[in-house]
């Protein structure tokens, strides 16, 4: 399925959006009852404490990641304007129009290389790859459906928010993203949650929620990308 965003905003990737191999799976149970020995919380090292929702096979944190340093304690770049933002390679964090009210609600906007780091996780987690996020939409029944699972239904997803229910407990909000030019697009709409696993060597995958859509999907984008992320339990 092809969105009709691309034709707007979305064109800026300059790559053709291509969706996750649709999943043809009978699996659409969506218990996220914890394990015993779950824990319920993880803190990371600057002390923000995240909640934990089993889904499946898979432990992940229900918020979007706020750290502002890597798990050794090292500082992540942040501050940068607009042209330093797009030719930096080295890790760097933004927050959403520089608005500081934005992190409490939707976290921090990562690029790829403090992903590839592989210390922006809190210990014991990771950043998923992204054979780990299609395994999470598989046990929620296929592409074609678990956006819809994953998606708030809180009212910071623009209408129509097209199939949310949240059944999963992943609490997915639309924080929009952080441009390779540095400009900041489609909050309220979108939710791009970088994935761990490379595409080449400019480019790396992203898992993709949308509020017209109950489908998740994903693509590569260039790794200047300013992306929301994700946790998941080693």
């Amino acid at each position: 399925m092809k969105y009709s965003k691309m034709n707007s905003a979305k064109q800026f990737f300059g790559i053709a959006f291509l969706s996750f191999a649709s999943i043809m799976s009978s699996c659409t149970k969506t218990d996220t009852t914890p394990s015993t020995g779950d824990p319920a919380t993880v803190t990371d090292v600057d002390g923000n404490v995240y909640k934990t929702v089993r889904i499946g096979t898979q432990l992940w944190i229900t918020e979007n990641l706020r750290t502002t340093r890597y798990n050794d304690s090292t500082i992540i770049s942040t501050g940068l304007n607009n042209t330093d933002w797009g030719n930096n390679t080295s890790g760097a964090y933004a927050i959403y129009d520089d608005n500081s009210a934005n992190n409490i609600t939707y976290g921090k906007l990562y690029n790829w290389y403090a992903v590839n780091t592989g210390k922006l996780a809190p210990k014991g987690w990771h950043v998923p790859t992204k054979a780990e996020w299609t395994i999470l939409a598989e046990y929620l029944g296929g592409n074609s459906v678990a956006g819809g699972k994953l998606k708030s239904t809180s009212s910071l997803w623009a209408a129509p928010n097209t199939g949310a229910t949240n059944s999963s407990g992943f609490s997915g909000l639309p924080s929009g993203y952080r441009g390779m030019g540095g400009g900041y697009s489609l909050m309220s709409r979108s939710a791009y949650f970088w994935t761990s696993s490379a595409r080449n060597t400019t480019q790396s995958d992203y898992f993709l929620l949308d509020n017209d859509f109950a489908s998740s999907n994903g693509n590569a984008a260039t790794n200047t990308f300013g992306y929301a992320v994700r946790c998941i339990k080693d």
